[in-house]
């Protein structure tokens, strides 16, 4: 090969290595949240907003409604690149940090903003990085979700009123807790709840507004408590080699994803509001106020025995730190 020909070899790889550093990647973001789940709308928003900065360099294919599989099959997909961004809830914390499950636990938090210091804060910094170290998966943001409400053929308005329904929970705790309030509860994947719902197998479960309406819980539930008996958030988990692999790109991911979740921020009130109205509209189901303090009271005790056995040594503590100055 002569010098000219090696020159111009050269110049091609050149031109290819310079083109794949530009070549438009697709990102799969998968979620269990349904289609028109507004928090699945924020990742749209998101996708549009991020194709824009980036000059259509990177964008999302979003797969909802867990057509990839349940929470954990996704976090699997996640750790090992075959997908690249989960939207979840803390939920999912049992399966990659179970030593802060807690984050997610009933009446942990007096209010929203107490839960934003904790995912936002030190605390949630360190959760990413556990997930981090044994999964390389990390937390890219934290967003808003809402409170957790709870949905029967029956009004829910004091912890005995629960007792001896089978109830639909997502992870130990929540089961010790709603075994005190005299539940039976057992696990069951969100997408087999509705149909379980609907022919009698469980009789009650709890979930944020938004995924009552947009799995349609309430069409074979007639009562929603207004439990609030936790205050959850939308994790949007990423791949850690994904993190690296954007590059100078990434402030444009992270500014783009904030804007998203901000947008869901009020868009979450908004929905809420159109939500509840529809479903009275409807007739299909109506809204219950329970004493929440009695839930509150009974909750407590398990949760600190809980965390005492099965969480990180102090979170409770380290959290109550947090919300007592917020």
């Amino acid at each position: 090969m002569n010098a000219k020909t090696k020159a111009g070899l050269g110049l091609t790889v050149g031109l290819m290595l310079m083109a794949g550093t530009a070549t438009a990647r697709t990102l799969t973001l998968g979620t269990v949240y349904g289609a028109r789940d507004v928090s699945t709308q924020a990742m749209e928003h998101w996708n549009e907003a991020l194709s824009e900065a980036t000059e259509g360099r990177w964008s999302l294919s979003i797969v909802p409604g867990g057509t990839l599989g349940g929470d954990r099959e996704m976090l699997q997909q996640l750790s090992t690149g075959e997908i690249d961004i989960n939207l979840s809830s803390p939920v999912v914390m049992q399966y990659v940090a179970p030593q802060y499950q807690c984050l997610e636990a009933e009446y942990i938090y007096d209010s929203e903003e107490q839960g934003f210091a904790v995912w936002r804060g030190d605390i949630g910094k360190a959760a990413s990085q556990a997930m981090k170290d044994a999964h390389g998966i990390e937390i890219a943001a934290v967003g808003r979700r809402g409170a957790r409400l709870v949905t029967a053929n029956k009004p829910i308005l004091k912890p005995e009123d629960l007792a001896g329904l089978k109830f639909r929970v997502t992870n130990n705790l929540r089961s010790e807790v709603f075994a005190a309030y005299g539940a039976q509860p057992a696990p069951l994947p969100l997408s087999e709840l509705y149909g379980a719902l609907r022919q009698g197998v469980f009789d009650a479960q709890e979930n944020p507004l938004s995924t009552i309406f947009s799995l349609r819980f309430h069409e074979v539930q007639s009562h929603i408590s207004e439990t609030n008996h936790i205050w959850t958030y939308n994790l949007v988990l990423t791949n850690s080699d994904l993190m690296e692999e954007l590059g100078e790109d990434r402030a444009a991911f992270e500014s783009t994803l904030a804007q998203s979740l901000e947008w869901l921020y009020t868009a979450i009130d908004e929905e809420n509001a159109r939500i509840r109205a529809e479903i009275e509209a409807s007739g299909s189901a109506v809204f219950d106020k329970p004493d929440t303090q009695a839930f509150r009271d009974a909750a407590r005790p398990i949760l600190a025995a809980y965390a005492e056995e099965s969480c990180a040594p102090g979170l409770l503590d380290a959290v109550d730190a947090v919300t007592a100055s917020n």
